[in-house]
């Protein structure tokens, strides 16, 4: 795919420090590092977190083996590779990460920003019981109404800033309220993806437990994919080639793209609670509805839906309503390689984890009659037999192979019809974020009264008290400087504790009245 931003830099490198020992970022990271993007991950905890024994932890963390890598400086190569440079010693000017700590006395409810941080809503009916739930998917405010929690004061906010500053690549802000803490992660997006924060949020955690307990990192030096995808490698092409978006295709595409930049500039953000019991419903109509379509499989199986595949169809329909129910809808998913390929599963059987890129995409085109007309369910079968042959070992393989023959000098393909409405869909459920990242060696104490008012945000009945100290009850990614592309994007977060899904939306204004009532009258159709 041809670039859509410039990748390199006008500002002046600092000189290299001949001492620095040098770290390469490899094929995907290289990719990646031409959307530019500096990422923040904020976790709300209901339990109030010592600040100085969470940074001390991730020091332990970068100063351990090949995670000193997760200290170095981002530098560009004269060829356009980046690369990081780390000290020999980190010290208090040339630290490991970039900390930030500051401690209000108040309840969270009572700071104008945190207050409305979201809160899933409790259920109305003990579990198990017969009678229905009242409570349905929920809209709260987006990730860019906490700018101010996300990254530190001075810090770098664009891929930039760190080529011509001294800065580790690794930050970490921390806001400790009475009654709980807001943590926020930053990092660039060339440096690591969903895989990466999972390994550094276990690592991390099990550094505030035990040094001893830190897993290898893998990876840091060799590149995983260099033997993947090669030249007469592939066994077979890559099944959606045919449709790759290229020439008047393209700039079709990418001019629809922009013109909606140009004079549909404003995109809000909103999180989304998706409760466990409507998806649950959701799915099981959906299977009902795949199955009477597809009459069981061939092997008189039952029809399999994900949950994923059932959110990507259930959003899928409401963008291509929104946008006026004219055009198709083309899905992007990201996929994880580690999981699909098995050289790369089996290296991470014994323990180790990777901190780069390792990402490839799943497209799936949806006709405007089917994403509009026809059962939930046959689109999100639809969406489920796209993966099914997309995801396949050699199919990766085969993607990788087609980014290694585009080179460097272009972002990743798009595929499908010219004339589609992209939706950007990032569904990061199979990391467990929430039970990767475990705070508890670093808790000071927990709420006092999880039931009192003033422990609470954003909603009177609460789901989240029963979430154990040290577990984030809450959290949203982020771009530090808000992103012109992110437009009907829809990131999943995950699961949290109580099994209720959050998404992060990026949506039109005027599409957040009619999300709702979309969002509500499904929770009346199923419940």
């Amino acid at each position: 795919m041809q670039r859509l931003n410039p990748w390199a830099s006008a500002a002046a490198q600092p000189p290299t420090i001949e001492t620095d020992e040098i770290f390469p970022l490899h094929f995907l990271d290289n990719k990646m590092g031409q959307l530019l993007l500096v990422l923040s991950q904020t976790l709300l905890f209901h339990s109030v977190l010592d600040p100085t024994k969470l940074h001390d932890g991730l020091v332990r963390l970068v100063s351990n083996g090949d995670w000193r890598k997760l200290g170095g400086r981002l530098r560009k190569q004269p060829n356009g590779l980046l690369e990081l440079h780390v000290p020999r010693e980190f010290t208090a000017e040339r630290p490991a990460v970039l900390f930030s700590a500051e401690t209000l006395d108040m309840p969270i409810s009572e700071h104008p920003v945190g207050g409305r941080l979201p809160r899933a809503a409790a259920e109305t009916e003990e579990e198990g019981s017969s009678s229905s739930s009242s409570r349905g998917p929920s809209l709260h405010p987006g990730s860019t109404e906490f700018k101010e929690f996300s990254v530190g004061p001075g810090w770098c906010t664009k891929q930039d800033d760190y080529l011509c500053r001294d800065n580790p690549v690794l930050g970490i802000r921390v806001i400790v309220f009475a009654d709980a803490t807001v943590v926020s992660l930053v990092v660039p997006n060339v440096v690591a993806g969903a895989l990466g924060l999972q390994s550094i949020f276990k690592a991390w955690s099990a550094a505030l437990r035990d040094v001893n307990a830190i897993p290898p990192l893998l990876g840091a030096r060799e590149d995983v994919i260099d033997s993947i995808g090669g030249e007469g490698q592939m066994a077979e092409p890559y099944a959606l080639l045919p449709k790759e978006l290229k020439g008047w295709g393209f700039v079709k595409f990418i001019s629809r793209l922009v013109w909606n930049m140009f004079w549909r500039p404003t995109v809000g953000s909103r999180s989304i609670c998706l409760p466990r019991q409507f998806v649950s419903r959701l799915r099981e109509q959906c299977i009902r509805e795949a199955e009477a379509a597809a009459n069981k499989d061939e092997d008189g199986k039952p029809v399999f839906l994900s949950d994923g595949d059932v959110l990507t169809a259930w959003i899928m329909r409401f963008v291509v309503r929104a946008r006026g129910g004219t055009r198709p809808a083309l899905a992007s998913n990201a996929v994880d390689l580690v999981g699909r390929i098995k050289s790369l599963r089996d290296t991470v059987a014994d323990g180790g984890v990777y901190v780069q890129n390792l990402a490839g995409a799943a497209f799936t085109d949806i006709g405007v009659d089917l994403a509009i007309n026809r059962p939930l369910g046959e689109v999100a079968l639809a969406i489920r037999g796209s993966i099914q042959e997309q995801a396949m070992e050699a199919q990766m393989r085969a993607l990788i192979g087609m980014y290694k023959a585009d080179g460097l000098g272009q972002q990743k393909s798009l595929f499908g019809d010219p004339d589609a409405q992209l939706v950007i869909y990032s569904n990061w459920t199979m990391f467990d974020l929430f039970n990767a990242c475990d705070f508890g060696a670093a808790v000071v104490k927990s709420p006092e009264a999880e039931t009192s008012p003033s422990s609470k945000t954003g909603s009177d009945n609460d789901a989240t008290t029963n979430t154990p100290p040290g577990k984030p009850a809450y959290m949203h990614l982020r771009s530090v400087e808000d992103s012109r592309f992110h437009r009907d994007a829809f990131f999943i977060m995950g699961k949290d504790l109580q099994g209720n899904y959050w998404t992060t939306a990026f949506v039109y204004p005027e599409d957040l009245a009619p999300l709702e009532e979309y969002m509500e009258q499904t929770w009346e159709r199923i419940r």
